[in-house]
């Protein structure tokens, strides 16, 4: 396989990949800008490709299935699939220049009888595979920007029982930095919150969850990755008009949060909200947010345990699921200390201590990875208060 002066050949995982040379696109900082890139590609993305594989290994591995990549760049998140899971494979993108550097690398990898490179917009693509009886086990859906444009069309590809994974990287709307564009797009009013990255991830899969029951499918997520600039949700999916109307009756609802104290709780009814916060204020109520677990600690526990059979997978993506897999147990928002602390006017222990202490006194707890200063907890707010503060006077005394 020959490539030229302006590619460069990386490896991640089990692929080998051509992408332009990233020096032609670097910062004056010497960081690299990979949307200057005629074709994308995020070295920073390794850890969402990570899990991917991981992912698709303890739902997928060990039977033969078909999946879609249907904004796949230079491929190499389908590469990876097809080398370290399996399966058989379409890896789609509209630009041109993305389908020229895709059917180079399933040459290179030599996986050209198991995955094709098409050329087509997204949606027409899997719009069309509902017509021609085309049925995949997976749709991966990873656009630059909302993936709301797609998941209309990627619902309406999968089968009866199968698995959708999105990204969304406008994480701007989503964590109420344009309250405009977050109504609009995700049908909320939102503040800003302590918690904005899992208010982020709970907003966006309860409005696919929402699009998903217009359609008479059920979505539950599994795992779900807040990382830097994007937020990584897989889904399982089921078709079924009665499941899906239990998931959005169950599932969604609201959140009362108390700006001045950052108390926090879930409601089905926000006419329920009827009490006030501890400073005698009066809770503001979001949503509509997905209110039942993000992170299914099966489904994390054996993605865990399954690493040791990948020696490849980054350190970063072995640190990251530990956390997951211990968050996985409390479905609550986490606290992010320096605000509380601050707020009760005291200083702030450190993380690890914090959440050794909780556990002492029989609460789950642990880091999340949302956040390095988030703590989350079964333990209520009042009783979260009387640890810190006590923690604070013994670190005075």
């Amino acid at each position: 396989m020959t490539y030229y002066r302006s590619e460069q050949v990386i490896e991640e995982g089990l692929a080998k990949v051509i992408v332009p040379r990233f020096e032609y696109y670097r910062r004056p900082d010497g960081r690299l800008e990979p949307a200057w890139m005629p074709v994308f590609y995020n070295p920073q993305a390794v850890l969402s490709r990570d899990l991917t594989v991981l992912f698709l290994r303890v739902v997928l591995g060990g039977r033969d299935y078909f999946f879609i990549d249907s904004l796949s760049g230079t491929g190499v998140r389908g590469i990876r699939i097809a080398l370290e899971v399996g399966g058989r494979g379409i890896l789609n993108d509209v630009d041109p220049r993305a389908y020229y550097y895709t059917n180079k690398n399933i040459k290179l990898n030599k996986l050209a009888g198991r995955l094709e490179a098409f050329n087509s917009e997204a949606n027409s693509l899997l719009n069309n595979l509902v017509v021609t009886g085309v049925v995949p086990d997976y749709v991966d859906v990873d656009p630059y920007g909302s993936p709301i444009p797609h998941i209309d069309s990627a619902l309406k590809s999968l089968g009866r029982e199968a698995y959708l994974g999105v990204t969304a990287t406008d994480t701007g709307p989503l964590s109420c930095t344009y309250p405009r564009k977050t109504l609009a797009r995700y049908w909320s009013k939102c503040i800003k919150l302590d918690f904005e990255k899992e208010f982020a991830s709970r907003l966006l899969i309860s409005n696919i969850a929402l699009r998903a029951a217009a359609l008479e499918i059920s979505l539950k997520p599994l795992i779900t990755l807040v990382y830097k600039y994007y937020v990584r949700v897989f889904f399982q999916a089921r078709r079924s008009a009665v499941e899906a109307y239990k998931t959005i009756n169950n599932c969604t609802g609201y959140l009362w949060y108390c700006t001045n104290t950052i108390e926090r709780g879930f409601t089905k009814n926000p006419e329920e909200v009827g009490f006030k916060c501890s400073d005698g204020s009066k809770p503001v109520v979001l949503g509509r947010l997905w209110t039942c677990n993000i992170i299914d600690p099966e489904v994390a526990s054996k993605m865990q345990a399954s690493i040791g059979e990948l020696p490849w997978i980054s350190s970063l993506s072995r640190g990251v699921l530990e956390i997951l897999a211990q968050e996985s147990m409390i479905n609550a928002p986490y606290y992010r200390l320096d605000k509380l602390c601050s707020i009760l006017k005291i200083n702030m222990p450190s993380t690890i201590r914090v959440i050794k202490r909780l556990r002492e006194m029989g609460w789950i707890s642990s880091r999340t990875h949302m956040d390095p200063r988030g703590v989350k907890a079964s333990a209520d707010y009042g009783e979260l208060v009387e640890v810190l503060k006590s923690m604070s006077q013994q670190h005075t005394t």
